[in-house]
């Protein structure tokens, strides 16, 4: 008898962040990804209320399997609140993404911290002990399901899931890129494999003007480089999210061939260290540790924003870029997939108005099979 699929955003549907997605396989109760959002400066965390509208659910603690893609905040940052609750569910991502996790959730927020946080830095501790890391092409066997794990590229450590349910295969993309980065290969696509439904990241499904390639890390690199080196200038660069900021000095140095002095924010230097430890190599001679004293002369300080010092000295330069596949890269996941559903999740809003989404340039192919869902927050899909 086949077995029922139902599937619901709890957060990160038609917007960016906080992506949270709630999957039903047969009897079994899965979350993919619990992230965080910040909107006008103000974060914002799925909403897990509709869950206990559906008849099959009456509590998070029902919750049997909770599955991590990558450690970008809009996927990790809500997931020791989620195992709060779900206190008995089993968490699943990769030794990468557990230690990135790890360090932004609990060596930021308790190491060093003040004694009367001991009882929560202990909770926290045990939180992630119970995490259970997987390796890439590793098959989970459940009984009523299988899980096998892809690489994404995206960022070290991101994964893509395929769950297979009897006869039906659903493959979850998370954040995924085609192409590799300076930190890491480009996905791996499932082969040979009839695939039903495709959960897709389509961050620039609405974007069809969008090329990754014109513009994003490249361009500030050089841009950088530029105020360092022709026109002798101290340059502050603020990154967005510690993972990126590990991408920035990684494609920095390797341009670098001025030899310009590149120094490091100490909260963006433990985790270059962590990295390192996972044979995952980014500093050069040219990289320093940023001290308490302001270095004279043009160099480049990389920190994480908001813990910038002398602002007043420097050429300030946000860094932020996208990490993700651009609308032509997700028409050809599309069609190297070739799912009858593709389900679209973590999209952002369209440029102007009469831009054309993905679903309206696909559907003009002839050979495309594949039915679209622009999948709503708190609404419940049957697969």
């Amino acid at each position: 008898m086949e077995q029922e699929l139902y599937f619901m955003p709890l957060g990160g549907g038609q917007r960016v962040g906080a992506s949270c997605y709630y999957l039903r396989i047969g009897g079994v109760n899965l979350i993919l990804d619990a992230g965080t959002g910040i909107e006008r400066g103000l974060v914002f965390e799925p909403d897990l209320y509709p869950l206990f509208t559906l008849p099959f659910i009456q509590s998070v603690a029902q919750v049997n399997q909770i599955y991590i893609s990558h450690a970008h905040a809009d996927h990790v940052g809500y997931l020791l609140k989620l195992m709060g609750q779900a206190d008995r569910s089993d968490v699943y991502m990769t030794e990468i993404t557990k230690l990135l996790a790890e360090y932004q959730l609990y060596d930021r927020a308790f190491l060093n911290g003040a004694p009367e946080d001991e009882s929560r830095r202990l909770a926290a501790r045990y939180l992630f002990d119970r995490v259970t890391a997987v390796s890439y092409m590793q098959t989970l066997d459940f009984g009523s399901y299988k899980a096998t794990f892809f690489p994404a590229g995206h960022i070290p450590g991101a994964m893509m899931i395929l769950f297979e349910c009897g006869k039906r295969k659903i493959l979850y993309t998370a954040d995924y890129s085609m192409e590799g980065t300076p930190l890491t290969d480009g996905c791996i696509l499932p082969k040979g494999l009839k695939i039903d439904t495709l959960i897709m990241c389509g961050l620039h499904a609405k974007h069809p003007g969008y090329r990754k390639k014109a513009d994003g890390l490249y361009k500030t690199v050089q841009y950088v480089l530029r105020l360092a080196g022709a026109k002798k200038r101290p340059v502050m660069c603020q990154v967005s999210q510690l993972s990126k900021g590990i991408e920035f000095i990684k494609t920095l140095n390797q341009y670098n061939t001025q030899g310009i002095p590149v120094y490091i924010d100490r909260s963006i230097l433990k985790v270059v260290e962590k990295m390192e430890q996972l044979a995952v190599p980014v500093m050069d001679a040219n990289d320093r540790v940023m001290t308490e004293r302001i270095p004279l002369g043009p160099h480049i300080y990389v920190t994480a924003e908001g813990e910038g010092r002398g602002r007043e000295v420097y050429e300030q330069v946000r860094v932020d870029f996208s990490l993700h596949e651009d609308f032509s890269g997700m028409m050809e996941t599309i069609r190297a997939v070739d799912p009858k559903l593709a389900v679209l999740v973590h999209c952002a809003k369209a440029y102007a108005p009469q831009d054309l989404t993905i679903e309206q340039v696909m559907m003009r192919d002839g050979e495309c099979r594949t039915q679209f869902i622009f999948a709503k927050e708190k609404e419940l899909y049957r697969l």
